[in-house]
């Protein structure tokens, strides 16, 4: 949950502890100090700073939470759990910024890679409206029928099943 700078910062830290603690002859620190220190490179390769953006994308920051999420250098190193939502983030923002080329590519990743239900909903949704308006059919049903046998509200039903009455419309 630490951006690339307080990682940084972080080893930086750690790292003046261990030499200070290997000048004193406390090797335990040292070693303490070092383990940390892997522990923190592990987690930018791991996690990253999706946790942030995330945030960032909850209250509708989401110029801070594209940078974030830029600021991630290799998002194929990311665990299983942090890649799907990167992939999702990046889709979302790109809806909103009606990028929706950008959109599909990320948003199709995350469907594959692995969202829960309720964002693999949203998801889906995102990818139907797109097919929508690229006015293509069979890509729009694929969505949708992926996105029926899902535990979505009502809301969301209402919606889908609006998107299935335009897209049925296509010829």
């Amino acid at each position: 949950m630490f951006s690339n700078q307080a990682r940084i910062l972080v080893c930086v830290l750690l790292a003046m502890v261990a030499g200070l603690a290997a000048w004193l002859k406390v090797y335990e620190i040292s070693a303490l100090s070092g383990m940390f220190i892997a522990l923190v490179m592990w987690g930018y390769f791991k996690e990253g700073p999706i946790i942030l953006a995330a945030k960032q994308f909850k209250v509708k920051n989401y110029s801070n939470a594209k940078v974030l999420l830029h600021s991630v250098k290799n998002p194929e190193l990311l665990n299983k759990r942090r890649k799907p939502y990167y992939h999702f983030m990046l889709g979302s923002i790109a809806v909103a910024d009606a990028d929706y080329d950008t959109a599909e590519l990320y948003l199709g990743k995350s469907a594959v890679l692995g969202l829960r239900a309720s964002d693999l909903g949203v998801a889906l949704m995102h990818l139907a409206n797109i097919s929508l308006r690229n006015k293509d059919k069979e890509k729009g049903m694929v969505w949708i029928k992926q996105a029926e046998n899902l535990p979505l509200t009502a809301k969301y039903k209402s919606i889908l099943s609006n998107i299935e009455k335009e897209i049925q419309k296509i010829r």
